[in-house]
């Protein structure tokens, strides 16, 4: 290091990988699954996703509180579970590994649509993030144009803007055929709509050309 600048021996990143290598397997594993879902998730579906028993699951989310990686909100079982730092999330997530990480989001994605059947429209834009992280493309384009339309009803155009250009990208993962070659079309075609909506005509005809 140069004159003047400070050593700083540990890393925020090294304290927080260090707090969570002391943890137990079990707290490890549901800390990993909870970085997975979002900085925050409710107790509910923690218990849907991580399969384990209810007395277990208690156990290992009073010794993440305690270890004040996590803390809770609301009365059980209603709770919601919030990471204390954003940071301690990214860090988490970025330890696990990769093929992990895929298993972890298509799992958390299908336990969603079951545990929010009744009102997924609530849940469109995640569900998308997490299918496309799994690379179930198909369902991760589906998502999109849900969540993208969900955006243009409430005119938040910037976000129907980024869930069709995701839209568009799970598409062309797809292998083709006429079937995903319509949807691209119509996908085209609805994010130039959207441009439209925005006066970004040059962005328009940059949608639509292909």
């Amino acid at each position: 290091k140069g004159r003047g600048e400070m050593i700083i021996p540990s890393t925020v990143q090294d304290v927080i990988m260090a707090r969570g290598d002391k943890l137990p397997e079990g707290a490890k594993e549901l800390l990993q699954i909870g970085s997975v879902i979002e900085r925050e998730f409710t107790y509910r579906l923690i218990k849907m996703a991580s399969e384990i028993s209810e007395q277990e699951l208690l156990s290992w989310l009073s010794i993440l509180k305690d270890s004040e990686l996590l803390f809770e909100r609301g009365i059980y079982p209603e709770s919601t579970y919030i990471f204390k730092h954003a940071l301690t999330q990214e860090v988490v997530y970025d330890s696990i590994l990769t093929r992990r990480k895929k298993e972890l989001h298509k799992k958390i994605g299908q336990t969603i649509e079951k545990l929010y059947e009744e009102n997924l429209h609530e849940h469109y834009g995640i569900l998308a993030e997490h299918f496309i992280s799994s690379e179930n493309y198909e369902r991760g384009a589906e998502y999109s144009k849900l969540a993208g339309k969900k955006a243009e009803k409430t005119a938040s155009f910037i976000g129907a803007i980024a869930y069709g250009e995701k839209r568009i990208s799970c598409l062309e993962k797809l292998p083709v055929d006429n079937e995903v070659e319509k949807k691209i079309i119509d996908a085209r075609t609805v994010l130039g709509l959207y441009y439209l909506q925005m006066m970004l005509t040059v962005e328009a005809k940059a949608a639509v050309e292909p």
